[in-house]
């Protein structure tokens, strides 16, 4: 990266099965997350979290972060190798306007010596050094841009922690931005087959465009951006669930005085009692999983296409891992999907074009890898990961 060759590390993982399954989730997380660090040997990493503290938020979710914070940067692979760190966890939960449960954590090796990070408040760069961390209300770091989406953001959802930070960076005279985000999810699986692009994706699209115009609007200049988070981006469900069921009967079962169904069961033309997919608000049970894991989900991977509509602005490298989300939070269920929802990649990094610009090419192409950490072994919410070499 830059004038010289930087190994980075950009994580990115929603943590809040982390903090609400603690029957040894946390530490396995860590020992994931930190065997990642290990074998790649990188000199910057930064981690982008979402849902911090769990999905409930309070005085318990703040302790939570708060120890999270002092066994993740105390474990010996991070002391020996970074001795610059920042952490900022914005748990400040009694200001609804303003809270987002967006963490990150950024750790950089003891040989890189030319790092700095925007003042926001003051538009210069302070070179970094020691660690900092703030758990709590992040108003007082200026390093730190925080906002919450508009309320207007939310036409038919609770005003909930959906939101973007940005920290800028400045190393080995390279700049460049970072930034956290999570966007909508979801609501109801009957709502989302209703229309292509559905009305989910619709709000998603726009959340994201309020970003990157924010970006462009901004006082300071724009800068080379990338962008890791919780998207919440979904396959083209109307598609997936034609495709999966096509000619299949169909059962709506509808609640006494409703005309809209509340479930739509998908059964077998010969065996009737042979259900093949369930769909309800919060059910999406297909009777054979796997399928979306195959060859890494490549069969679904042309109604994954949310992101195209931003192709202009941003770059995505290849995808070589199956669909991220939704991972059951059964702590004894290693690797398998939840029920609620049809699997998607929602867990992604972005690049600004500009950023290409800023990746090593001395020697050709870089070596790049764009993977899923625990894809094996973790619980709950796999994180997605870009190492870039």
């Amino acid at each position: 990266m830059g004038e010289h060759v930087l190994p980075v590390l950009l994580i990115t993982a929603n943590v809040g099965s982390v903090f609400e399954n603690r029957d040894g989730l946390e530490e396995h997380w860590i020992r994931e997350t930190l065997g990642t660090i290990t074998r790649l040997k990188p000199k910057f990493v930064a981690l982008h979290f979402q849902e911090s503290g769990g999905k409930d938020s309070g005085e318990e979710s703040l302790k939570n972060v708060k120890d999270f914070t002092r066994i993740f940067l105390g474990q010996s692979q991070v002391k020996d190798k970074f001795d610059k760190v920042r952490a900022w966890f914005d748990q400040d939960y009694h200001r609804q306007e303003q809270y987002t449960a967006l963490g990150c954590v950024y750790l950089v090796s003891k040989s890189l010596d030319d790092v700095s990070l925007w003042n926001f408040e003051d538009s210069t760069f302070r070179k970094v050094e020691g660690e900092e961390t703030c758990v709590g209300c992040l108003t007082d770091v200026p390093f730190v841009e925080k906002e919450k989406f508009p309320l207007d953001f939310f036409p038919k959802f609770k005003w909930s922690r959906k939101g973007f930070m940005r920290t800028r960076w400045k190393i080995n005279k390279c700049v460049f931005d970072l930034l956290n985000i999570h966007l909508f999810h979801d609501a109801s699986n009957l709502i989302s087959i209703e229309m292509t692009p559905s009305m989910y994706s619709k709000n998603r699209k726009r959340a994201l465009d309020h970003v990157l115009d924010r970006l462009l609007e901004s006082s300071t200049p724009l800068v080379p951006h990338m962008i890791f988070g919780d998207f919440n981006f979904r396959l083209d469900n109307k598609r997936v669930v034609e495709s999966l069921c096509a000619g299949l009967p169909q059962q709506h079962i509808r609640k006494e005085g409703e005309t809209t169904p509340s479930k739509i069961i998908y059964r077998d033309r010969k065996k009737a009692e042979k259900v093949f997919l369930t769909l309800e608000p919060r059910i999406f049970k297909f009777h054979d999983q796997s399928i979306f894991r195959n060859h890494n989900g490549k069969r679904f991977s042309k109604y994954n296409r949310e992101f195209d509509v931003f192709k202009d602005r941003l770059f995505e490298f290849d995808i070589s891992f199956f669909p991220s989300y939704p991972f059951s939070e059964n702590v004894k269920e290693t690797t398998i999907y939840g029920d609620s929802r049809c699997p998607s990649w929602c867990d992604r990094i972005f690049l600004s074009h500009s950023s290409r610009a800023i990746i090593d090419q001395k020697k050709g192409s870089p070596a790049v890898v764009y993977d899923m950490i625990g894809k094996t072994s973790l619980h709950g919410r796999s994180q997605a990961y870009i190492f870039i070499f």
